[in-house]
């Protein structure tokens, strides 16, 4: 009788042990609100407002794309800031022109404090060639033809991969 007992109370252990690790396996920071802006605040002399008008409603949706939303309003929210975008450092776009590289700062808050807020700098570059890119950069490399979308994933890939690093019992950002 106490063997079967035994037995019982190890099989009872092993299964709240999957059940627990499961239920924290399964845990992830989820997403109530995604917001982008397009300030540009890095480059005031730019004309990427009239050369991209619709890159800050593209990015919010490949953003929501990749992470986990919710509607519940206590969960945290991403707030994106687009502060740069230019081809080879120029920020003055021909009509027909693409973009190489991006940047903007990102701000992961939760309004009941779970999280607290992390905020991280996001720059991602692209080529054809290979000419290197400013330290700090995720080199991509489209085809010409792709560079819009490139950059446009490339950016919300970035957002998605630090959001896998929030750490939901309050430390923010572990990488």
């Amino acid at each position: 009788m106490f063997d079967t007992a035994k037995k019982l109370t190890l099989a009872a252990g092993v299964s709240l042990l999957a059940l627990s690790s499961t239920a924290i396996a399964q845990e992830e920071v989820r997403i109530s609100d995604i917001d982008v802006e397009a300030s540009y605040s890095a480059a005031p002399d730019s004309n990427a407002a009239e050369a991209f008008p619709q890159i800050a409603d593209d990015i919010r949706a490949a953003i929501a794309e990749r992470v986990p939303t919710s509607s519940d309003a206590a969960d945290p929210t991403i707030r994106v800031d687009i502060r740069k975008l230019s081809l080879d450092g120029t920020t003055m776009f021909p009509a027909d022109s693409e973009f190489n590289e991006i940047e903007g700062v990102v701000a992961i808050t939760s309004p009941d404090g779970d999280i607290g807020s992390v905020s991280f700098p996001v720059h991602v570059g692209a080529t054809t060639q290979v000419d290197p890119l400013p330290e700090g950069f995720v080199l991509l490399t489209p085809s010409t033809d792709d560079f819009y979308a490139v950059m446009v994933n490339g950016f919300a890939d970035v957002v998605a991969e630090n959001l896998a690093n929030v750490n939901t019992a309050g430390d923010g950002i572990t990488k």
